[in-house]
């Protein structure tokens, strides 16, 4: 995906606006807004408490097609700086669509003394500020984790950590035979990689690995021979009607559904064929204050993704108070807390982040268990 509105393993084209009722008020779905209340100009600026804010600066999409998203992550931002004195504020700068816009965004906040550039949203545009970064730390919001590869630390939600979360949570209930089954796209192909890697370092055995179109039929028969017999847990990965798709077509067959973050792009508990299966969303006792907050405030519930510019700002807030912005601020042992749940980045950009495991029966959704990423 290069011209959906977010990255590809955060996104399924397939979902619209999130309602109140999805996850739990929201904790997990990307939200579409119509408008914003946000500045949308270049260089345009949030409020924040604490030295150093102008030391940091978010690159957020303020115009073109993702712009919903990007200020909405503003928003989003605004309920964790609010308040102080806006020349001590991070800029939040407009990188637009492209990857040259991304570029002219960082460009603008090196010029202005930024010391982190926190953003931008898609895997496509961060190799761009990477490229005119240079020693300056870049936070990408994007949940692609090969951008860790190529110098960036990465932020967002990603599929491995959906993976580790719900593996380590079915094994502790016995459950070692596992399969993976999503769509043939990115988010299957990441979702894939790491499955692989997590089931080699945690006692899982990985039984199939099946990506194809939920439509087609006989997907309890190809589980069956790709296996010898059919896993005890078979692992979604996708959300919205791709999902419905393949919880369709295996009802009734005994095996436990697993779930990822992106379920949220819809709502789980509406889907009796998802009654009783478990899924990864962020620390609902964290996220449930923030959303009746940016609720309250702007009339809409907010998504992961907006969340993640609120816990941006948040980081600065604290990196500028600490007089620690720089790369050893980020690496900080002791890491962040956020109303994504806490997290801390390692020193191969990747990031660590502790996630819930929700279940739904008969259209109610609980709180399973915490699960840490360590």
């Amino acid at each position: 995906m290069r011209d959906l509105p977010c990255d590809p393993h955060t996104c399924d084209p397939d979902h619209g606006p999130m309602n109140r009722r999805s996850l739990l008020c929201g904790a997990i779905a990307t939200t579409f807004l119509a408008g914003c209340g946000a500045q949308t100009g270049k260089g345009a600026s949030l409020s924040t408490s604490g030295p150093g804010g102008r030391q940091t600066a978010l690159l957020l999409p303020l115009t073109g097609a993702a712009a919903a998203i990007g200020q909405n992550m503003a928003r989003a931002a605004s309920r964790a700086t609010g308040g102080a004195d806006p020349d001590r504020s991070p800029p939040v700068i407009d990188t637009g669509d492209t990857a040259e816009g991304a570029a002219q965004a960082a460009q603008q906040a090196l010029a202005q003394g930024a010391k982190i550039l926190m953003g931008p949203l898609r895997a496509d545009q961060t190799p761009a500020v990477l490229a005119v970064a240079g020693r300056v730390p870049v936070i990408s919001f994007s949940n692609d984790d090969t951008l860790a590869a190529k110098g960036a630390f990465v932020m967002g939600i990603t599929p491995a950590q959906s993976v580790a979360a719900m593996f380590s949570y079915a094994r502790a209930q016995g459950m070692t035979r596992i399969a993976v089954v999503g769509s043939d796209s990115p988010l299957g192909k990441a979702t894939a990689t790491s499955a692989r890697e997590v089931a080699a370092a945690g006692g899982i055995t990985l039984t199939a690995i099946l990506l194809r179109d939920p439509a087609a039929g006989g997907l309890v028969g190809a589980l069956r021979k790709a296996g010898g017999s059919l896993p005890q847990a078979v692992f979604l990965p996708d959300g919205g009607r791709t999902l419905a798709g393949f919880a369709k077509a295996l009802a009734g067959s005994g095996i436990q559904l697993l779930g990822s973050v992106q379920w949220g792009v819809a709502d789980p508990a509406a889907d009796a064929n998802l009654s009783g299966a478990w899924f990864a969303a962020p620390p609902t006792d964290l996220f449930l204050p923030f959303a009746d907050r940016f609720q309250a405030a702007f009339g809409e519930a907010p998504g992961v993704v907006a969340a993640l510019g609120h816990d941006a700002a948040l980081m600065a807030m604290g990196l500028g108070q600490a007089k620690a912005v720089g790369r050893k601020g980020i690496l900080r042992a002791g890491g962040f807390t956020g109303v994504l749940g806490p997290y801390r980045f390692q020193d191969n950009g990747r990031c660590q982040r502790d996630l819930a495991v929700l279940t739904q029966e008969n259209g109610v959704l609980s709180v399973l268990a915490e699960v840490s990423d360590t």
